[in-house]
């Protein structure tokens, strides 16, 4: 029985509090980074970057590295066994600078887009700020949970706010 009894008021601690709760307004999921990025205005920009002389050049030389190193690594796979070990150190070596000359340029695309990201996010988080409190207002959530961080344990896509963000956002750059 005492068992029954501990459920029984669980039960009602839960009804009693459900009522509270739900006047307190609906509970929504925000990635404002998501909703921001998902504007037309912000895949235009980054668009524009991937089109820029500089970043393309950084992305096909990138490409050609990884090339180069997949053939050094196929070459060593295949004649790794009948090679020298001077030859061994010899493609260790070109496979080393090979990377670190990779991880630069990757260093150089990745700033690039950071920089645009960040001009991005200035310029649009006023506004989405203003979208994100007149959701807040006109939807009448009561909790906003930051959709980022992964503290929430459970939220059903449809709390999220994501796309009214992004389509507010849309609308208001037009």
């Amino acid at each position: 029985m005492n068992f029954i009894g501990r459920i029984a008021g669980v039960l009602i601690t839960l009804i009693a509090f459900s009522g509270p709760a739900m006047a307190q307004g609906k509970i929504a999921v925000l990635n404002l980074e998501e909703a921001v990025f998902n504007t037309e205005a912000a895949k235009s920009r980054v668009e524009a970057l991937r089109q820029t002389p500089e970043y393309t050049k950084n992305r096909n030389e990138a490409e050609e590295l990884q090339n180069e190193l997949q053939k050094l690594a196929d070459e060593f796979k295949k004649n790794g066994e009948v090679m020298s070990d001077e030859q061994r150190a010899d493609q260790q070596r070109k496979a080393k600078e090979l990377q670190t000359d990779l991880e630069f340029v990757a260093k150089k695309l990745q700033e690039s887009e950071r920089a645009v990201a960040q001009q991005i996010m200035r310029e649009l988080l006023p506004k989405a700020n203003q979208v994100v409190a007149e959701l807040i207002k006109v939807e009448g959530i009561g909790l906003l949970l930051n959709g980022q961080q992964q503290i929430v344990l459970h939220a059903d896509a449809g709390y999220s706010i994501n796309a009214k963000v992004t389509e507010k956002l849309n609308q208001t750059a037009q």
